[in-house]
């Protein structure tokens, strides 16, 4: 079973950084599914089995969770002046 969520957080992180793509070609909608993909992806990994799989899901969807989560709201919190 643990060997399932390991591909599904993979298959996912795919998903996620098709939809992020095509979100940088000027199709706004897919950045939701993107980070709805991240996140649940992100989750599914820490509980699946180690390996190439497990590896790769927490860090591709880590990073994209950092890259359209994190940073925007650090920038305009933080670092944004003008109302």
């Amino acid at each position: 079973m643990k060997k399932n969520l390991s591909l599904i957080s993979f298959v996912l992180f795919l998903l996620a950084a098709a939809s992020y793509l095509i979100m940088l070609f000027g199709m706004d909608k897919f950045l939701l599914a993107g980070v709805i993909c991240s996140v649940v992806g992100l989750v599914i990994a820490l509980f699946s089995e180690s390996g190439i799989h497990k590896k790769i899901g927490l860090f591709g969807n880590g990073t994209f969770v950092v890259l359209t989560v994190i940073v925007p709201f650090f920038v305009t919190t933080f670092l944004w002046n003008t109302p």
